[in-house]
């Protein structure tokens, strides 16, 4: 089921799946999916970008019957998923450093980050739960 929306994703929004993750003890708690991104975005297309991909993966859990009984809780919310978005250039090199690079979706927070000049580090530049921005996306 996540592979199969990992390529609606991509069929849909241009995003490719990377990994996916699942996090389970007695039941499933949490899924998620990681993607690349070949576009520079702003923060509204980011965050549209996240949306989308949590309302077609929580769709997709919630109405597969055979795993409905393993899940932690149901309906499996924001909370219960995460999505990562690397973004790149077109032609796959690294976005600008005042460039979107990363994006997530993590217990029901979105984060946006910009990539810095020293290696491996970054800067959030802005954060919002979940409801705040499917309010910003639905104006």
């Amino acid at each position: 089921m996540t592979i199969q929306t990992g390529k609606k994703l991509k069929d849909e929004k241009g995003l490719i799946l990377i990994g996916t993750c699942s996090q389970m003890m007695d039941n499933i708690q949490l899924m998620g999916m990681s993607f690349n991104f070949y576009q520079t975005v702003d923060l509204s297309h980011a965050r549209e970008l996240l949306i989308y991909s949590i309302e077609k993966y929580l769709s997709s859990i919630n109405s597969d019957q055979k795993i409905r009984p393993y899940l932690h809780e149901y309906p499996f919310g924001a909370k219960n998923v995460e999505i990562s978005i690397h973004f790149y250039n077109p032609d796959g090199s690294d976005v600008a450093l005042d460039k979107i690079y990363y994006a997530s979706a993590i217990d029901g927070k979105l984060s946006y980050y910009v990539d810095l000049p020293e290696k491996y580090s970054r800067k959030s530049i802005h954060e919002e739960t979940y409801e705040q921005a499917l309010q910003l996306e639905q104006k």
